[in-house]
């Protein structure tokens, strides 16, 4: 019942063996053979992995714990996904980088220099938030929320007078349930959720917080209008 020694033996596994094999997200690709036994393994270490950890990321870990158990060492593929734990882009070239600064400053200012519910664009894509020469992430992780503030960038904020600070967010447990539906009283797009009130952001870079709002934002009202579009 409990993560002693002998009940697992993955504790004598070293930390960069843990980085180089163990330290895994999804998407997962897993043979056939393999995937009763980890998951097996997976679900009984869930509940002592909780005991001592009694927080979200428990069934993460006790994934974790289920591979290097097994010796099921993955082959970690490296900047295939960003999200709230992992900014973009992954190389940090200068190029790359000046791109995202301009992409999250042009989408900011077009949020928070227009009304509510008059965002220009919202329906692009998720492809159209990023400016040349930024490439796009293959995989976007669909986090609980991320958030922006305007004006922005924030060190510009307390600079110009007379300006108030607005905190613009997504938040997923927020989208109404029914927004894929092509129903007549549900025609509204999504916008990102306003707030008065400090948004933390939850982890990652400023910039790349506003590129993720913007993605997740243009890509459900994407999908939506695509969808409706053949029902017509």
């Amino acid at each position: 019942d409990s993560l002693d020694s002998k009940a697992c033996p993955f504790v004598k596994v070293t930390n960069k063996e843990v980085n180089n094999y163990y330290s895994a997200g999804p998407p997962y690709v897993i043979h056939i053979q393999d995937v009763i036994p980890f998951s097996k393994r997976w679900s009984e270490l869930v509940p002592p992995t909780y005991d001592e950890y009694p927080l979200l990321y428990a069934e993460m870990f006790a994934y974790s714990m289920a591979a290097a158990d097994l010796d099921l060492k993955h082959q970690l593929i490296r900047g295939l996904f960003t999200g709230c734990m992992t900014h973009w882009p992954h190389t940090d070239g200068k190029g790359e980088m000046e791109a995202l600064k301009t992409s999250a400053e042009t989408y900011a200012n077009s949020i928070g220099n227009t009304p509510e519910g008059t965002a220009a664009d919202n329906s692009a894509g998720a492809s159209s938030c990023f400016l040349p020469s930024l490439s796009l992430p293959p995989f976007l992780h669909y986090c609980a929320r991320y958030s922006f503030v305007t004006p922005y960038p924030p060190e510009l904020g307390g600079s110009i007078r007379g300006n108030k600070a607005n905190y613009h967010f997504f938040a997923k447990r927020r989208v109404d349930h029914d927004i894929l539906k092509c129903s007549s009283h549900n025609s509204d797009t999504l916008e990102p959720f306003r707030s008065e009130k400090v948004e933390k952001i939850e982890g990652g870079q400023k910039d790349w917080n506003v590129l993720a709002v913007c993605a997740v934002v243009r890509a459900i009202n994407f999908a939506k209008k695509k969808g409706c579009e053949t029902q017509v």
